[in-house]
């Protein structure tokens, strides 16, 4: 009886592991894309990115070049590069711990705010 116990033991003990380790095994689903910005210096950039997230309400991290903060499940890391004095190039990492379409979404909705891509464009004048 006594080995049929340690067997048991052993045997829980193991599976007891194996539940703690599975969490650590999932991985966050991460979606990055990037925009150069002419006409747009890293200053600019950068403060594009402040109206966006003040804009969004999600609280974030704020250094030198790049901007970082959370949503829903997830967490962003917005960065601005400056290329020269009148363009910057905008890059964009997003990650979720269950959806990578979830993390596309924000991201490509993220540059789509952060450019103006949804502004009206000047063609029909």
């Amino acid at each position: 009886m006594t080995m049929l116990s340690r067997l048991l033991s052993v045997s829980l003990l193991g599976l007891s592991f194996a539940a703690v380790g599975l969490p650590a095994a999932a991985r966050p689903e991460i979606a990055s894309g990037d925009q150069w910005l002419e006409g747009v210096n890293q200053e600019e950039c950068l403060i594009r990115v402040d109206d966006f997230i003040t804009e969004i309400d999600v609280p974030f991290d704020a250094g030198d070049i790049d901007r970082t903060g959370y949503f829903d499940d997830g967490v962003f890391r917005i960065l601005c590069y400056g290329g020269n004095e009148t363009s910057s190039m905008l890059l964009v990492f997003t990650s979720h711990n269950e959806s990578i379409e979830v993390a596309t979404q924000f991201m490509q909705f993220a540059l789509d705010e952060i450019t103006g891509v949804d502004e009206p464009s000047a063609i029909n004048e």
